[in-house]
């Protein structure tokens, strides 16, 4: 056997006889190297990577209006173009092209399983050429096919959709299939995993011939010519639209343009706050796990520091000494490695899979080859750069030193003992950081889930459908069907309520509006709300009495010219601080026309944005008759008598019976609902708790590795204390002492770090205070760790006889 190998043999026995030490840096590594790895890998799918749209993804922007009333009212705004304004914005020279597209339902029609609402859009035939995304199966959309909804005679299905209703049938392009009442020619089936924007399954092709200007309803996104910058469309775009405002006030006044790369348009400001300070915390743990192997590969080279000096006193080479320390690192580096490797691939599968029906398309989470490779050589440096500490040490020219130091058990000598305090106070400081922040966004995400809609929603079942059909173009027929559907629902056992609305509180915003006041109509006075169409029986579903005046009537529910309407609480003290406001009128701006509207009634205030998206305009709402606007898609709310659950299977059943074109989604109790609206919150507050947890762990790890070792090298400055008459606790509290120098100083250096973690993380919280009382609870479980991992070794060596002490030294 070669000299290699038996060292490998002896460093190998030699762990095997320490497995405390060989457990710690092994749960160190894996630990650290597979949380690293998991959370970038995640962060990267979310934020960094980009679209999937090759090359072209950093030169693809979104293009939405912005109106002046923004400066007064952060947060107002359209997402949405004008067509006709879109057909403008195409003649920009910056650009190489402006697709747009809509979301709307499709009803596929009913097998065996039932008519089937799919989400999907109407886009214009150069959307997905512009993309870069070729069909699997067929072609693209002609310009000639183009036309507005309902009247497309073709459609495109995306991979998911052909696998699971048409069984991947290969013969597919060409087929008719009959799509809200009509049929339709397959002419393409996309790629696997394409679903454009975030979640659609079906698509028609776009045209509208005699839509007015005023109608902003269509997304854009523009392609950026080669070489040229986005500085300078976004100019040329914002002198179109000056333009535009200059040729058309009455439709276009106070109307500018917003300009973002596609990444950006998906994902908010604060959760990208949230996600560099997620990044940041990747970086604490991993100086945290590079910090604990340091120390623990300290302690074990300390004890192996008088065999070296033996082998150097016995003329081993200085080669020699290096290779002996490294077959120690290599058996603890390598495998941690790899077990850090399989602990990322695991929590990146077992994340997914617990949120696989909630995220978008375009995340893609999967373990980055850069990042694993650069945590795994910094992981594996670090062990084997302290590991030859030892090496270099035992081959110094003063060997008499070397071994009366060993023997002494200072082996560290005073800069190695420094070293260890500092890598300790880093540890402290960066653990107190997470500790704070993780609990930040825990809170945060509770609030979320905790926070009230302004109702009970406990009971609440909530589902979408869609009414497709010729037989139903009559506002009025749609309007008796929905009444008919919520008369039915209502008399189902276990049902309290029912009733229909065109948005789920907590899940859906209402329609943008612009709305003026009887004898305020200038452009300075408008108001910004959000209108949402409404059956007469949503207020006692939800369970909150009217404030003032009454609810619509089943006529005005079907009558599209009703003009009545319904304001909140918040909207009322707006515009008529402590005064009565049933009998008002108001009115809804759209173009130089105003639609007049008396007020019946005034409602509680209702949450029916996202938890945490609220904005100024979400909180001021405006409830309207369904049949003013008579969308086609509408969603049902039940109350149950008793379990949600209960009533899931038979909600289900009428609805399924309803109409041959009547499509049913995603039935589901509301709290199963919201969790679904939720994902990022939890996310970043799951990450954010692993982090903290594992910086807890690792930290525990180094510093009770740190103190242990401290203490019994110590053996025999504590055999003479106690010889000389100290007592065993004086030496505990002698102990404890000089642990208290390095905690404190970790705290006080931590507690720095926490305060900035907390402002950075100020603008991305939902319902959470900064308080004094945070960083003390937080600080909290680091001095116990600390006080333990001092007590328990101090307390030990203070119970040892002097004589014996004092001998095995």
């Amino acid at each position: 056997m070669g000299n290699a190998a038996r060292d490998l043999l002896h460093a190998w026995r030699g762990l095997r006889k320490r497995p405390a030490f060989f457990v710690a840096s092994l749960l160190t590594l894996t630990i650290g190297i597979g949380a690293n790895i998991t959370i970038f890998s995640l962060i990267n799918g979310i934020a960094l990577r980009p679209m999937p749209f090759g090359e072209r993804s950093d030169r693809l922007f979104t293009i939405n209006p912005a109106h002046r009333l923004i400066e007064r009212e952060p947060g107002w705004g359209h997402s949405e173009i004008s067509y006709l304004d879109l057909q403008d914005f195409r003649t920009a020279s910056t650009v190489d092209g402006i697709g747009a597209y809509f979301s709307r339902s499709f009803v596929l029609s009913a097998d065996a399983s039932g008519a089937e609402r799919v989400r999907g859009g109407s886009v214009t035939p150069d959307l997905f050429p512009l993309l870069g995304v070729e069909p699997l199966l067929g072609r693209h959309f002609r310009a000639d096919e183009a036309a507005a909804p309902g009247l497309e005679s073709v459609v495109m299905l995306t991979h998911a959709l052909w696998q699971r209703r048409f069984g991947a049938d290969p013969a597919i392009v060409g087929k008719e299939i009959v799509v809200n009442d009509r049929p339709r020619v397959v002419v393409g089936v996309l790629p696997r995993g394409v679903r454009f924007p975030e979640r659609d399954e079906i698509y028609a092709p776009l045209r509208f011939d005699d839509q007015p200007r005023s109608d902003r309803n269509v997304n854009a996104v523009a392609l950026l010519k080669t070489g040229a910058s986005d500085a300078t469309a976004r100019i040329e775009l914002e002198t179109i639209a000056k333009r535009l405002e200059a040729a058309y006030p009455e439709t276009n006044r106070g109307f500018g343009v917003r300009v973002l790369p596609i990444r950006r348009s998906y994902t908010s400001r604060d959760n990208t706050r949230a996600g560099l300070m997620l990044m940041a915390a990747v970086g604490f743990v991993l100086l945290i796990m590079c910090a604990n192997l340091a120390n623990l590969m300290l302690v074990r080279g300390a004890g192996r520091q008088r065999e070296l000096t033996v082998r150097a006193a016995m003329g081993a080479s200085h080669r020699r000494l290096m290779w002996i320390s490294l077959c120690e690192s290599l058996l603890i580096a390598l495998p941690g490695a790899m077990l850090g490797l399989l602990a990322s691939q695991w929590a990146i599968d077992a994340i997914t899979g617990s949120m696989a029906n909630s995220l978008p398309y375009w995340v893609e989470f999967g373990i980055d080859v850069r990042i694993g490779l650069f945590t795994i050589a910094l992981a594996l440096f670090t062990v084997l750069a302290v590991g030859l500490y030892p090496s270099l040490r035992a081959a110094t020219p003063n060997l008499v030193d070397g071994l009366r130091d060993s023997a002494r058990g200072v082996s560290l000598g005073r800069g190695g003992h420094r070293m260890q305090a500092t890598l300790a106070v880093v540890q402290i400081a960066l653990c107190l950081g997470l500790l704070v922040g993780a609990n930040l966004m825990v809170r945060s995400f509770l609030a979320v889930r905790t926070t009230s809609l302004g109702f009970d929603h406990t009971r609440l079942v909530s589902a979408g459908g869609y009414l497709a059909g010729d037989a139903f173009n009559d506002v009025r027929v749609r309007a008796a069907f929905f009444r008919n559907l919520s008369a039915t629902l209502a008399s189902t056992p276990g049902v309290a309520a029912a009733a229909v609305t065109v948005s789920i509180p907590g899940d859906d915003g209402g329609s943008g509006r612009r709305v003026v006041v009887d004898g305020r109509t200038s452009e300075a006075d408008e108001v910004a709300v959000e209108s949402v169409s409404i059956g007469p029986t949503l207020f006692d579903v939800l369970d909150v009495p009217l404030i003032e005046g009454r609810t619509f009537t089943e006529q005005e529910t079907g009558d599209p010219d009703a003009n009545v309407a319904i304001i909140n609480q918040d909207l009322a003290s707006r515009l008529w601080p402590q005064q009565g406001v049933v009998d008002r009128r108001i009115g809804f701006r759209s173009g130089g026309d105003i639609r007049w509207l008396r007020i019946v009634g005034v409602a509680p205030d209702v949450h029916y944005r996202e938890v945490g998206n609220e904005t100024e305009q979400s909180r001021l709402t405006v409830y309207v008759p369904y049949a003013m606007e008579g969308a086609r898609g509408m969603a049902m709310l039940v109350r149950a008598q008793g379990s949600p659950d209960a009533i899931v299977a038979p909600v289900r059943a009428v609805l399924q019976r309803a109409g041959a074109t009547f499509a049913v989604s995603r039935i589901m109790p509301m709290l199963e609902l919201l969790k679904l609206t939720t994902w990022q919150e939890q996310l970043y507050g799951t990450l954010m708790a692993s982090f903290a947890a594992a910086a807890l762990l690792l930290a525990c790890l180094g510093i009770y590795a740190l103190i242990s070792y401290s203490i019994g090298r110590r053996s025999r400055e504590i055999g003479v204390r106690l010889a000389l008459g100290a007592r065993p606790s004086d030496v505990v509290k002698m102990l404890l002492r000089e642990t208290a120098r390095v905690g404190g100083a970790g705290l006080v250096v931590g507690l720095t770090l926490a305060i900035a973690i907390a402002r950075g993380l100020a603008g991305s919280l939902y319902g959470v205070r900064v308080d004094a009382w945070l960083f003390a609870t937080m600080a909290l479980p680091l001095a116990l760790a600390l006080f333990l991992a001092t007590w328990l070794p101090a307390r030990r060596a203070a119970r040892v006889e002097p004589t014996i002490a004092l001998r095995d030294e």
